[in-house]
């Protein structure tokens, strides 16, 4: 029986059971820990202090180097600026003294010392050059584009700067400065200077103990002006759009983001007074951390050091204590009374009452251990119900097998398969249940599956004789079935029947076949439409030739001048009619061959010669059409006649668009660019539909009333097959600008 002092003891068991008391060595840890965590406080926050401190002194230094950068560059500025506006004021310009000779002698000493040359352009004529001190005195000058820095400054009568764009006529980038001439309060013209990329260069270069790796100056509309170190990178580069967008509309700065190399970098910015260009001088994420990292890093290991020796020393103390303690615990256990609780004391109360308690605590033990039991065979039970309730709802049909492969699981739809009930499938091979060839191919994936351990999908088409003589379709999934031990037990198989599904995919792939027919009956009729529109306007122009050759030959009178212009009438309709036969020809040729007979060809005559077409098929018709063909010698590889009909199209469809015009603004160029040859068809009017302009080059879409919509599909398919582009533009203004590029032939973009 247990006494009233016993009952007592257990009670008191039973409370520190529920409040269990924590060891000694616990109490010296915890006041150790108290102990340094002011000091593991303190030493973290005066290093987070110092890092900050270190980190703001990189940025000062950073923005340090970028205001000393922007002043350089800004003096640049101002003294090319200042070159400038003196030259503006030289007696040579004066209206009634107008000497461009001299003038050009004086600016080509001032720009020789700046190693650059000045451009003048006149009010009178803004798009040509009047003086170029970079070209020879005398010979002709290059035309001036109308958003040239020179064109700006005489238009808004104020000093101009425009980022590096490229000059054609020394193959080079560069920033330029323009100046208005003003003389009696009026404007006469405009001077610009390009700036030479080293004097914009040599301001940025950082002096040896400043920080900063990459130093650029940012132009309007993220136009890269000049960059230190590799300046050759300069040329017509763009800036990340992040980095205008960051800077906005402040002086000044600190951002952080990807750098012209791709890095993460930290830039400080500050802007030029005298043109709102922008200098950013930038140093990587890690060469900003390597200029203070080592201090810090220095002041956290001596911390670490510190608390480690502390700590190092706190155990120490805590084991030299708690050994005697040990001692008393293992042979005296009786608490001396006014001390705290200590549980290595009140180890062996708890031990004795323990011993006295065993026998019943065993018993509880095993009844628990009972209940556990039933409740797993339980549970086990409802996890096989559920698996067999999930496997028997699945309309594939899905089997285990071990590794002799037998079947140990099947549900109704596998077993269907096979003509047998679950019952008669479970314990059996394939061997007793199908034909010997396909037990053999199904043993042999079945293998291949197990060696590899690898979860495998594929396709087979099988007699079962669950479906009489019947073949059918089945994607299958196969993966292995591993053990508690993680050894494979077996296999587990998926199997759908897509029987079905294969054969609505093969009545797919017959209706697409019949549907592809059809598409190259609708190409036929294209391909007559197409050589319906390229015959018409040689047989135009024959038409409009006959009738002035008959107009000329209506006087009885001769006349050797009217039968002179009669015969080259009938010369020139001889000429279009065999062009027509030339087109029949070669597109016979190339419906017989799937080829065109190409050669060297130059565009510059064969522009010219279609543009004389033109104007013939039209009659007596005025046609006002700019050639801009200065540049000669550009020679493609190409079918003449099929070039020739492309720029005929072109010309009519600008002719029509602008038939109700005054200004037609009708213009053809031609220009060198990157080794192609680069054609332009300009005309003033309209424009294009964003909607028509989207499907401008497919068949059958057209702008005009009444028109196929074939021509320019046609002029597509030419250019391309002479390994070229086409494309419509908006011109500046309104109307359209067509523009063809073609490449080289081989031998003149070497030269």
């Amino acid at each position: 029986m247990l006494t009233a002092a016993g009952g007592r003891d257990l009670a008191g068991a039973a409370q520190v059971k529920r409040r269990p008391a924590r060891g000694l060595r616990g109490h010296l840890t915890l006041l150790g820990a108290v102990l340094l965590l002011p000091a593991l406080l303190l030493g973290g926050g005066m290093t987070y202090d110092f890092a900050m401190q270190l980190q703001h002194k990189v940025e000062e230094d950073l923005t340090t180097s970028a205001r000393a950068a922007a002043l350089a560059v800004n003096e640049e500025l101002e003294g090319a600026l200042m070159v400038l506006t003196t030259l503006a004021t030289s007696p040579h310009l004066d209206p009634e003294a107008w000497r461009l000779e001299a003038f050009h002698w004086q600016a080509r000493e001032v720009a020789a010392q700046l190693e650059t040359f000045v451009i003048l352009i006149t009010m009178g004529n803004l798009g040509q050059q009047a003086v170029n001190t970079g070209q020879p005195l005398g010979g002709p000058l290059p035309s001036v584009p109308s958003g040239a820095a020179s064109v700006i400054a005489a238009r808004t009568g104020r000093p101009t700067f425009v980022p590096p764009v490229y000059m054609p006529e020394i193959d080079r980038a560069l920033a330029i400065v323009a100046v208005p001439v003003v003389r009696g309060g009026q404007v006469q013209g405009a001077l610009a200077m390009p700036l030479a990329t080293s004097r914009l260069v040599q301001p940025l270069q950082p002096p040896p103990d400043a920080l900063g790796s990459t130093a650029f100056v940012l132009g309007p509309v993220n136009r890269l002006v000049a960059r230190q170190p590799e300046p050759e990178r300069t040329i017509t580069r763009i800036v990340p759009s992040w980095i205008s967008e960051a800077i906005g509309d402040r002086q000044h700065g600190i951002i952080r983001g990807e750098g012209l190399d791709g890095l993460s970098s930290l830039m400080a910015f500050r802007r030029l007074p005298i043109n709102n260009w922008v200098v950013v001088v930038s140093v990587s994420e890690a060469e900003a951390r390597a200029a203070w990292e080592p201090a810090v890093l220095w002041r956290v290991g001596i911390v670490a050091a510190t608390l480690l020796l502390a700590l190092a020393t706190m155990l120490l103390l805590i084991q030299r204590l708690m050994r005697p303690l040990e001692n008393l615990v293992d042979g005296w256990p009786v608490q001396p009374p006014g001390t705290a609780r200590v549980a290595e004391f009140e180890a062996l109360a708890a031990a004795v009452i323990a011993a006295q308690n065993a026998p019943r605590r065993e018993a509880e033990a095993a009844r628990r251990a009972a209940e556990e039991n039933l409740l797993l065979t339980r549970e086990a039970e409802d996890e096989r119900r559920l698996l067999k309730s999930v496997v028997q709802s699945v309309p594939e049909a899905i089997f285990v097998k071990d590794t002799e492969l037998r079947y140990v699981l099947v549900n109704r739809a596998a077993a269907d398969a096979f003509g047998r009930s679950e019952d008669e499938v479970i314990g059996r091979t394939d061997a007793e249940l199908t034909h010997p060839d396909v037990a053999r191919e199904m043993s042999l994936t079945d293998r291949a599956m197990m060696n590899s351990g690898i979860t495998q999908e594929y396709e087979n088409r099988v007699v079962l004789p669950g479906h009489g003589h019947e073949a059918r379709t089945y994607l299958t999934v196969k993966g292995p079935w591993r053990d508690s031990s993680g050894r494979i037990a077996g296999l587990v198989s998926v199997a759908r029947d897509v029987t079905l599904r294969r054969a609505t995919e093969e009545r797919l792939r017959a209706a697409e076949e019949a549907m592809r027919r059809i598409a190259r009956a609708d190409s036929l009729t294209a391909m007559g439409v197409g050589v319906a529109h390229e015959l018409n306007q040689p047989l135009t122009a024959v038409a409009n030739f006959l009738r002035a050759g008959a107009r000329w030959l209506q006087d009885d009178t001769p006349d050797p001048a009217r039968i002179s212009a009669a015969r080259e009438a009938m010369q020139e309709a001889a000429a279009q009619a065999q062009r027509a036969g030339e087109i029949v020809r070669r597109l016979r040729d190339f419906i017989r061959r799937g080829a065109t007979e190409q050669k060297y060809v130059s565009l510059g005559p064969l522009i010219a010669d279609g543009v004389a077409l033109i104007c013939a098929a039209r009659g007596e018709e005025s046609l006002p059409i700019a050639l801009d063909l200065a540049i000669s010698g550009c020679i493609v590889m190409a079918d003449e006649v099929q070039l020739q009909q492309v720029f005929v199209n072109l010309l009519r469809n600008a002719i029509e668009a602008t038939e109700e015009l005054r200004d037609r603004g009708l213009s053809v160029s031609l220009r060198r660019e990157d080794g192609r040859a680069v054609l332009r068809f300009v005309d003033a009017g309209p424009g294009l539909p964003l909607e028509v302009k989207e499907r401008l080059f497919e068949p059958f879409v057209s702008t005009k009333e009444g028109g196929m919509g074939i021509g320019l599909a046609i002029c597509r398919a030419i250019v391309e097959a002479h390994a070229g582009r086409i494309v419509a533009e908006a011109r500046d203004g309104g109307g359209t600008v067509m523009r063809i590029d073609l490449p080289l032939a081989r031998a003149e973009g070497s030269g």
